[in-house]
This record gives C-alpha cells, structure tokens and sequence, in this order.
C-alpha cells in the first residue's frame, strides 16, 4: 500500500521527458549546425514538435532509381538498360531540384529557429524587467 501512495505523489512530466530525448537526438543529428529548440514557454509544445519534425526529415529527400524489369523475350535487356539511362537521367534533374528545395527549407527552420530564440529571450527579458 505504501508504494501505491509513493507513486501518486511522484508526478512524472512525460512532456519533459520527450524534449530532452529530441534535444539529446537533434544534438547528435545537427553537429556544427545551430539546435533546434525542443522548447520554451512562449509557443505550445505543438510549436517545437513541429520543428522538431522539420529537422528529423531535414536532408531526407530525394528521389531513388526504381525500374522494373522488361518481358518482352528478346530485347528485354536492352529495353531495361535503355529505360535504366533514361530513369538515371530524369532523377539527376529532379534530385538537383529537390537539393535545391531542401537549402530553402533548411534556410526556413534556421529562421523560425532564430525567430523563436529571439521571441523566447525578448519575453524572458522583459519578464526581468518588470
């Protein structure tokens, strides 16, 4: 019966708990890039799980070559080989398209990561003030 009582009185923060584990995973993901913030008090907790999520999927795009194999009995190789060139080319385009969208997206989250800081650190120091 103690044990039950101890555990009513333990009050555990589940949301403390999954900040420090995407801090401790974000750190180790983002070395010599500025973190992410996992939180703060301005914005809801919803605010920094979706920039957490924008920085999992950060550098995770892109497009793979898949072909599928031809049946037609004789000129089936070649047709493969051909349709392979073809996909390699097509890929080379739109991947050089998707890096490019992925510089912009990664210069969007450092944003509203700098933006949320400086919200954060304005509130903070207006709070002193007072």
């Amino acid at each position: 019966m103690n044990e039950i009582e101890e555990n009513e009185t333990d009050v555990v923060n589940i949301e403390e708990i999954m900040q420090e584990i995407r801090h401790q995973i974000l750190s180790k993901k983002r070395i010599g890039k500025p973190t992410i913030p996992v939180k703060g008090k301005r914005f809801s907790p919803e605010f920094y799980e979706q920039l957490y999520q924008a920085s999992l999927l950060q550098g995770e795009v892109g497009v793979k070559l898949i072909v599928s194999r031809s049946e037609v009995p004789i000129f089936g190789p070649l047709i493969d080989k051909l349709r392979s060139k073809v996909h390699e080319l097509v890929i080379y385009y739109v991947n050089k398209a998707v890096a490019q969208q992925a510089d912009i997206n990664d210069h969007m989250l450092q944003a509203i990561t700098l933006l949320s800081q400086e919200l954060e650190e304005g509130e903070e120091s207006a709070d002193e003030s007072l």
